[in-house]
């Protein structure tokens, strides 16, 4: 991961298409405007993990694995390095640390 200090309205380049400007950081918050092409999918990562997880619902996953991880999202909860059981206890779902868009399901076979 690469970390940079930018100060309010100076800009990060990405590629030649990606501008990042740090528009507002005070008090712990930043607030960044994204220029991309629209082709770019630009997404906070809470959504994108929703968008992931509906992806998951139209695979083998039980409806309870995802109703678990879909509640703590609604509970602001930290998803990272996590593993969150379904409720009838068949699957769990595992969020990877140090890959944060990775989110897979586990069945949970009996005897194994």
């Amino acid at each position: 991961m690469l970390v940079i200090t930018r100060k309010n309205g100076q800009k990060i380049m990405i590629n030649d298409n990606i501008e990042i400007t740090i528009v507002e950081a005070k008090n712990g918050m930043c607030k960044v405007a994204i220029k991309a092409d629209k082709d770019v999918k630009i997404y906070r990562e809470e959504i994108y993990l929703q968008i992931k997880l509906a992806n998951l619902m139209g695979t083998s996953a039980k409806v309870s694995a995802i109703d678990s991880v879909t509640e703590l999202i609604k509970n602001n909860n930290n998803l990272n390095d996590k593993k969150i059981e379904a409720a009838d206890g068949a699957e769990e779902i595992v969020v990877d640390d140090k890959k944060p868009q990775s989110i897979r399901i586990n069945n949970k076979h009996e005897g194994s």
